[in-house]
């Protein structure tokens, strides 16, 4: 018999948790939600709404009286948004899938430092919105509703973080709430 043929065994520590056997590795997305406690579901919730706030009317042009979506006027702004509700949402839903990593700051500090940067970029935007110029006329866009919801999910989101992190860690050291996220909540095969 040839020493091809043999299957040699998987040696990475997390290999177990990609089996088709295994109840933790498929989930439906309600189940995945479920695994998450009442901020982190809060704070997904405000995720989602910011990505999809990018989609809603932010301006009507003072000419045309027509409205525009955040992503018709795509800048390092609304990537930042996208990316930033991005991260967040694939952060909370690797936690429920049980998966572990280690970051630089706790769950909570990390989902309230986005929210923090997803408020300062939403009101930047609305103090810096577009113009447009009729012959020497300028006339600035008028604010629509679509960036007043992305602000409230920006709030809501920086305050899902502060709320998981203290709910999870009150009077915690941030190292260690940082290294208490990233210990494994699904038991290694050894």
């Amino acid at each position: 018999m040839s020493r091809r043929s043999e299957v040699a065994p998987r040696r990475w520590r997390t290999y177990r948790l990609n089996e088709p056997g295994d109840e933790h590795a498929r989930r439906s997305l309600g189940q995945t939600l479920q695994a998450l406690d009442a901020e982190q579901r809060l704070a997904a919730i405000a995720a989602a709404a910011l990505a999809g706030s990018l989609f809603l009317p932010w301006w009507r042009d003072p000419v045309f009286d027509i409205s525009y979506v955040a992503v018709r006027r795509l800048s390092f702004i609304e990537i930042a948004l996208a990316l930033v509700a991005a991260s967040v949402l694939v952060l909370l839903l690797r936690r429920a899938e049980g998966r572990f990593f280690h970051l630089p700051l706790s769950d909570g500090m990390l989902i309230a430092a986005a929210g923090a940067w997803s408020v300062f970029l939403v009101v930047f935007r609305m103090i810096d919105g577009p113009t447009r110029t009729v012959g020497d006329v300028t006339r600035d866009y008028e604010l629509r509703w679509g960036a007043l919801i992305a602000l409230a999910a920006a709030v809501t989101l920086a305050v899902a973080g502060v709320k998981e992190r203290r709910s999870r860690h009150p009077g915690e050291p941030e190292a260690v709430a940082a290294d208490a996220d990233a210990t494994p909540t699904l038991p290694l095969a050894g």
